[in-house]
This record gives C-alpha cells, structure tokens and sequence, in this order.
C-alpha cells in the first residue's frame, strides 16, 4: 500500500478554491433537491431560509420547483450562511415520528425529508441510555455518493491470490416500516435498522423482500454465508463467523467495524476453540440461540474438514506468545475496524492475538448521521480526510458561542484548533449539530479537503462537584495507568457516592492478571486527572472529589453487555458501543452486579 503524502499545514489560495467550488455544487443540488419536501416547507428552523430564498411554487415537467433558480451558486451560499440556525434532533423529531404512526400513510412520509420514500431508517443504537433516534435514509445518484462507495470498495478487499474475508456486518433489522397507500394497500416495506446494514442492503440492490433467498447464498471471496448476518443473537454471530473463518486457511482480511468487536471475536476463538475444532472435524453446525430460522443455510456451508481440525488441534492455544492468529491463519495481513476514540482501549489486546506482520486499519468516522471522514492513511488509527462529495460539513469552534455565525469551513478551518461537526446532508437535515468533535490537523496537499482526528463526544463527560471531565482526559488517565492494572482492555466511568464524598468508579475489564502494582492505580488516576483538570485540583483539594475507586469487572463483561443491549433494545448485533460515561441507572446497575472487587 503506498502512503499517502503528508498533510500540508496552510493550503494554497488554489486548492482553497477548489474547496470552495466543491461545497457550492453539493449546497446547490441539496437546496434544489430538497427544497420540495415537507421538512423543508413547514420547519421552523428554515423558515427564515425560506423567506431569504424567495420561494415560489411553479411545477416544471410535472415536478415541483421551489427556489428561484436566478440565484446563482456565490448567492445562495451566502443566503444559506446567514439564514440557517443550527439544529438538533429534537427539531426533526415530529416529522420523523411520522413514519412510525399507525397507520403509516404514504402521502404522509412520502418527499418528507428527501424526495420520495427512504431505501431504509437508520436507528442509533442507543447504548448510553438516551432515547433512540432514527434517519431516513435515501437513494441518491452516483455523483452524490461517492465516499459510501468509496467505503464500501475499502471494506471488501479484493484478493490477488483468492484469499477470503471474514467480514462481520448484520443484515437484520429492528422492524419494517410499511406505508399505505390511498387504497389502504402497503405500498413497500422500509427497514428500521443500523446504518452499516442499510448502506450493505442498498449498495447491493437487497430488499428485505429476498431476504430468504439472500439467506441462501455465500458470496466467493467471504468466509462466512450471507445467513450469518440474519442471526440477531450477537454471542451466536460471533460464534458462526468465527467458525466459518477458522475454516478457511486462506483468511487474509477480518473487518469488524469496531476494535471491540474484533476483541469480543478473539475472546470467543480463545474460549471456545475445542468447539471450534469439533464442529469443524464433524461438518455439523451446533444448536445455537438464534440460529433457528437459518441453521439449514448454515449447515449447507459447513462439511466435515477432519484435516482441518487436525491442523487447528496441532496449532493449540498458542498464546504464550503474541500472533496466535497468524499461525491459525499464515496469510492473515489485516483487520480492519474503527480503533480511535473510545475504541482505541483495546488495541493492544487485539495486536497480541494477531502479532506484528499483521497490520490494524481504519476505515472511516461514520455515524447514524452520515459518513464524515474516510481514512487519510489507513495504518494511522486516527487520522482521516473529510469527505466533501456527499454533504455539506462545516465546523462550530468548541471554544466560540454555539451559534451558526461562528461556523468555518472546509477552506478555512484552523491546525490545531476544535471543532464539533455540522452536517447539511442529502438527507434532509439542515446544519445538523452531530456532537463529534474533531482536531483540525492539516489538508490533503491533493484537493485541499481537511485532514482530522477524532477527539470525543462534545457532551460526553463525568460532573462531581465544579469540575468537567471530558471522554479524552478520562482515557487519557486510563492509558497513563493501564500497566499498573495489569492492562485494562476495556473501561467505562460512573459517578460513585458510596462514600461521604463523591469520586469516580473506572468500572475496568482486564486483559490478563491483575498487576503487581494495581495498588497504586487510585492514587496514579487521581493524580493524572489533578494534571489535566485544573477544575478537578481545585475541588479534590477543597474535599469535594475523592481518590477514584478502580471496580474490577469479571472477564467478558464489556461483551455480555453488548450481547445484552442488543438483546434488549432490539438492535442488530455487531454495532454497540459502551459508553465512556455511564449515567443511566438501569447500566450502571448492570455492570456493578458484574463488580468482582474494588481497588
């Protein structure tokens, strides 16, 4: 793989108006496009847009029309600059609701966000205790999908040598929005599901409709069957995918999405690795939760390999030392997941397991929302280039009031400085607030787009007394204090008032034993948080924070709370996050029972 060139620190009064050409088309198509529909027409949040814009209703060929297409591209920017208010979601929240009436109405929902009806609803996945929130997701032309595409061909290797990919993505789908039309007849069927799962379905033309033909096939280059992806219990889609993978001596790619799914894969193949070896020698698929409805299609995949086994059985469980998984699989180059942010905590769990020849990449900084950023060099874990084919992204200053007057650009954000994300999209969302925030690092001296690192969630933060503890400087003091531990893989913070005075509980999960120095870890946290946070000094020294308590979870936790989440909130497996923070009750609750002592 050839490395790209470094980011440019100033860009060039070329490339900035590149820049700015590039944003102006995608303004233009978005405003022209998205100006008939109903969220356009009846929002409060674009009536002061609307009356700038001059609207008026003529129809065109039998289509609506509704801006003035005297404006020119220069003109409408500046229009869209000064009349547009930041959003949020609550803004979008009663049109969207719409799709969940009874009954469903197509004339209602029908040209509501984005011209006609939505492919799929994209659903967060809710983890952290809020309330779930929903996307509707359109078809849109190839000019104005380019960074999904992109996405899509860097997720899916294609191998020189016929080798395979274990590529772990849901196909399932939390429920099915049917519209009705005048006759009372449903007229489609709308999946309600994750974002990577409509983007798979869309991309490849998969309608829920031939979901059980789908569930039939095994694409030529994947080791797992396509009826693997329709399995919505999660400890049983790791299980499946990774024997399916343990079959295949040519493995070359496993993509994950997350760092923390591909941890949960290890841990299933180190745990369950005589499983493994006996399904494999006996051709025969066990009887698994939520296997139910494709065990058949499984079974048709699976043949007794006796000389596999044999190979596995020979290799063992060799993890004296790091790259067991290279031995399992010689031609293993890479795992492809999402690894900054708060999944950067399990790197080095994941690098023991796979050893040093194999490389660990990311791919993008996608949300529910949209795709912000594909990755500028992939073997830096936190490095991407801002896409600016498909939306509008502009950049609310963290340190600047949060009004939309304060917003830069593409062409003039600034090295160095915070920025949380703003988001026009094709989709029908206007100046969207996403609450990712990015660190302006440089432009790609090719096209001028922005190079970025991934920095937190802007409200994801712990509160005792005055003090504000953000996601980064909470894994900051967890990484400075990781060997003390004993290496923690995974972590998450609670407020703990257990005590007189408030502290901090780093609920932890461990990579092996504990540390000989664990002791120390309070002590080490507390004094690291004292550095970072002149706020937490203050207060610890008043006596209004206390020392932080390390709680030790027992091994596996972090992953039988996703399985949980998903179990729970309905949601497709392969796509929880747990949250740096943990407020909700009902959580917190559930990872204490998990408590094996306090340090």
């Amino acid at each position: 793989m050839d490395r790209p060139p470094a980011p440019i620190t100033s860009i060039t009064p070329e490339l900035a108006e590149q820049l700015r050409g590039r944003a102006l088309d995608v303004l233009s198509y978005l405003v022209k496009t998205n100006s008939t529909t109903t969220y356009f027409k009846e929002s409060d949040v674009l009536s002061q847009f609307r009356s700038a814009l001059h609207l008026r209703d003529v129809c065109d060929n039998g289509s609506q029309q509704a801006v003035d297409l005297t404006c020119s591209a220069k003109e409408l920017f500046e229009i869209y600059h000064s009349n547009v208010a930041l959003s949020v979601y609550e803004d979008y929240l009663p049109f969207i609701s719409r799709f969940f009436d009874q009954p469903c109405k197509r004339s209602s929902v029908e040209n509501l966000m984005a011209p006609g009806l939505p492919n799929f609803i994209a659903h967060s996945s809710g983890t952290s205790g809020g309330a779930t929130k929903y996307f509707p997701k359109y078809r849109h032309p190839d000019h104005m999908s380019l960074s999904t595409s992109e996405a899509m061909r860097m997720s899916n290797p294609t191998s020189k040598s016929g080798g395979k990919n274990c590529i772990m993505y849901s196909l399932g789908y939390r429920q099915l929005v049917a519209p009705l039309n005048e006759d009372g007849d449903v007229d489609g069927q709308i999946p309600v599901c994750l974002m990577t799962s409509g983007v798979i379905r869309v991309s490849n033309n998969m309608v829920v409709e031939r979901d059980a033909i789908y569930s039939t096939i095994k694409v030529p280059n994947c080791s797992s069957p396509l009826a693997v992806s329709f399995i919505p219990n999660y400890k049983s889609f790791l299980f499946m995918h990774a024997l399916f993978a343990l079959v295949e001596p040519k493995l070359e790619t496993i993509n994950t999405l997350f760092t923390t799914t591909c941890r949960d894969l290890c841990r299933a193949i180190h745990d369950q690795w005589d499983d493994f070896i006996h399904c494999i020698e006996t051709g025969v698929v066990p009887d698994l939760e939520g296997i139910e409805q494709v065990k058949d299609n499984l079974q048709r995949f699976l043949q007794p390999n006796p000389d596999r086994a044999e190979q596995l059985r020979m290799i063992g469980k060799a993890t004296e030392t790091a790259g067991w998984f290279r031995r399992i699989w010689p031609e293993l180059r890479v795992i492809l997941a999402t690894a900054s942010g708060p999944f950067a905590t399990v790197i080095p769990e994941i690098k023991y397991y796979v050893g040093p020849d194999v490389s660990l990449e990311t791919l993008s900084i996608a949300s529910s929302e949209a795709f912000l950023a594909l990755a500028y060099d992939p073997r830096d874990l936190n490095l991407y280039k801002v896409v600016g084919s498909d939306d509008v992204i502009e950049f609310l200053p963290v340190d600047e009031p949060e009004e939309s007057k304060y917003l830069a650009q593409m062409w003039n954000v600034e090295l160095g400085k915070k920025y949380e994300v703003v988001l026009t999209t094709r989709d029908g969302f206007w100046r969207y607030r996403l609450g990712d925030v990015i660190e302006a690092v440089g432009f790609d001296p090719r096209d001028g787009q922005p190079v970025v690192r991934y920095v937190e969630r802007r409200n994801m933060h712990i509160r005792i007394a005055n003090e504000v503890t953000t996601e980064t400087q909470l894994r900051s003091v967890v990484d400075a204090t990781s060997d003390q531990l004993g290496g923690v893989s995974e972590f998450c913070v609670c407020p703990d008032y257990r005590q007189n005075i408030g502290r901090y509980a780093f609920l932890v999960e461990l990579q092996g034993s504990l540390g000989a120095d664990a002791v120390t870890a309070p002590a080490s946290l507390h004094a690291e948080l004292q550095k970072l946070n002149e706020n937490y000094l203050r207060d610890s020294r008043a006596g209004k924070i206390g020392v932080p308590v390390v709680r030790v979870l027992r091994p596996g936790t972090f992953g039988d709370f996703r399985e949980w989440k998903i179990r729970t909130n309905n949601i497709a497996a392969g796509q929880v996050k747990v949250p740096v923070v943990v407020w909700d009750e009902v959580n917190r609750a559930w990872l204490e029972e998990r408590v094996m002592f306090d340090i």
